[in-house]
């Protein structure tokens, strides 16, 4: 599902504080109840680091969220995109990243790679604060 980019933001992304600043205003969108859920959004961005879209790949419970390399890859393939950001949201308000974090991240850093497009950062939000795997 293609989400829209907050009105007062600016598509293009100079680094992590910027896309997180943007990520942290869509989960705000949500209303409390739902923002208990751990959500996965794909970033895809062109070669002048100007957002083309954001997509929510995914909402799972608490704590997990499961999703594919094909459901992260598909639209960025799809739209032409060289770079992507992945961001997750943990409900809990723990930004420390799970080994499975690492992990996953390492996993679509390989999968994109093959695909010619760039993995620039994997963040971990809260409603207050980011982490940059």
């Amino acid at each position: 599902m293609t989400v829209r980019l907050p009105k007062d933001e600016d598509k293009h992304i100079s680094g992590s504080q910027d896309i997180a600043r943007i990520m942290q205003k869509i989960l705000w969108r949500q209303n409390k109840f739902h923002r208990n859920k751990e959500y996965f959004w794909t970033i895809g961005l062109n070669i002048n680091n100007d957002i083309e879209f954001i997509e929510l790949v995914s909402i799972g419970n608490q704590n997990r969220n499961i999703v594919s390399p094909l459901d992260i890859l598909s639209l960025p393939v799809s739209k032409k995109c060289t770079k992507i950001i992945l961001c997750h949201n943990h409900p809990s308000g723990n930004l420390q990243a799970s080994e499975a974090d690492l992990k996953f991240t390492e996993r679509i850093r390989k999968a994109s790679s093959i695909l010619g497009i760039e993995l620039l950062d994997h963040l971990i939000i809260t409603e207050s604060n980011y982490l940059s795997i």
